[in-house]
């Protein structure tokens, strides 16, 4: 009887295949199979204003030019000289209309058309076509100044790919009066794990919090007081809420309430944002809509995943990565993990913020707030989560480490439905739960399935 692949067990028991997080072998089929045909998050709109303005990503593991050309387009073109396949772009960001071989001298405009060859006219063939020798380009499309890219041409459009989570971006952009963009350098790190590992932290992982951060909680890292300010710790609790998608993305949301509750209202009577001042807080009710509200309006923390390999968190902290007299202050950062190898992952994060309501002072202490905590440079979380990452890697691989178990069953068939919950999809209340997780491996698994071509 032939060996189980790794991704052949997922379902229906979610019990993991130590081997899909060590094995190169499997890191290139998921670059086939999962990065290739899916949306992949490589900038924002923001972080390129101007026409000719561009940066160097990755999309998979080619390395891709993300730049605005002249009709002021987001172009995505691989990063190699259709010539004899040299980088074209070494720096990281910049502003060129073209871009020059540093080997021969090919130039391509910046929308990837091959423009210029050297000794063209005396030493090419006569049926020399240079339009055979453009850049390979990726698709392309900014969504609410997010832009994504693929390189596949029978994936769904952006917005069927979205799914379910389409509604969750949408809420949370619409909160601040739907502009956002990006405040200060994005940061890149790189950590020792797989990048699923990294990813399905951010999925839903709740579990993890009192044990891996614990230190952070004796810190006050969520100051004395949350919601409106007024109600002490004591007084409240947090309740938590999970929505997985059939394409792999998720949401997990933690809403704080009064001591006992274990529901959410069905009305909000008086919202109430966490973390931002409360002089904004009714412009943002009026620029949202009612179902909106009910998601955004005393939700302490949310984050998720967009599949593969985009995270999202947007949560409050306190004076503990602050001055004394900081107040409670969101930050809402977004990531990508990017595998370089099957045990070593890529991260970049960019911190948004809103175009519009909040003063730059506000700005300033939301973006130090990230960097102090969900950085490579960060006193608080992101130090933890990498040191368990690593102890993954050091312990997961090995003659019997392989066939030893891992378990995704966590809150299996617990949950309960939120019949009310103002967004789409299957919401359970289960504050500690591997529900998006499971959905995650599941669409996982779905891709990988299949014959090779």
């Amino acid at each position: 009887m032939a060996e189980a692949l790794p991704w052949q067990e997922v379902l229906p028991g979610y019990p993991l295949d130590r081997r899909a997080f060590s094995d190169d072998a499997v890191l290139d089929r998921e670059l086939r199979r999962v990065f290739r045909e899916s949306w992949q998050l490589l900038a924002f709109a923001s972080e390129l204003p101007d026409a000719g303005d561009y940066l160097v990503r990755r999309l998979g593991n080619d390395s891709v030019i993300v730049a605005r050309d002249e009709q002021g387009r987001f172009t995505v073109l691989l990063n190699s000289c259709s010539h004899r396949g040299t980088q074209l772009c070494r720096a990281t960001f910049g502003n060129a209309a073209h871009f020059r071989c540093s080997y021969h001298g090919w130039t391509f405009a910046n929308d990837g058309r091959l423009v210029g060859v050297p000794a063209l006219r005396t030493n090419y063939p006569k049926d020399f076509r240079k339009d055979r020798y453009d850049l390979p380009r990726a698709r392309v499309t900014c969504y609410r100044g997010f832009v994504f890219a693929t390189w596949s041409e029978s994936a769904p459009p952006l917005e069927e790919y979205l799914g379910d989570a389409r509604w969750y971006l949408d809420a949370l952009l619409d909160l601040a009066g739907g502009e956002w963009e990006v405040y200060g350098p994005p940061q890149r790190s790189v950590t020792t794990g797989n990048w699923k590992v990294v990813t399905d932290n951010f999925a839903g992982d709740g579990y993890h919090m009192g044990t891996t951060h614990q230190a952070a909680f004796e810190q006050g890292i969520y100051g004395s007081s949350l919601a409106d300010g007024t109600l002490g710790k004591g007084e409240l609790e947090l309740i938590g809420i999970n929505v997985p998608t059939p394409q792999g993305h998720a949401v997990r949301a933690g809403y704080v309430v009064e001591k006992g509750r274990r529901t959410l209202p069905a009305k909000v009577e008086d919202p109430a944002y966490i973390g931002y001042p409360r002089e904004v807080w009714e412009a943002f009710t009026a620029g949202q809509t009612p179902e909106q509200v009910r998601f955004n309006s005393h939700c302490e923390v949310v984050h998720g995943v967009l599949f593969p390999n985009a995270a999202f968190l947007s949560v409050s902290h306190d004076r503990a990565i602050g001055r004394e007299d900081d107040p409670l202050t969101k930050y809402f950062v977004w990531r990508v993990h990017n595998p370089i190898d099957a045990r070593h992952t890529e991260c970049l994060y960019w911190t948004l913020v809103p175009k519009r309501h909040v003063d730059e002072e506000w700005k300033r202490r939301s973006y130090a707030f990230q960097a102090r905590s969900q950085s490579a440079g960060g006193i608080l979380f992101e130090m933890d989560d990498f040191e368990n990452f690593a102890r993954i890697d050091a312990a997961i691989g090995g003659t019997v480490a392989d066939g030893a178990p891992l378990d995704l069953s966590l809150g299996l068939g617990l949950g309960e439905p939120v019949p009310d919950f103002p967004g789409p999809g299957r919401a359970e209340y289960l504050t500690l739960s591997e529900q998006n997780q499971r959905a995650f491996y599941r669409r996982w698994a779905e891709l990988m399935e299949g014959d090779d071509e």
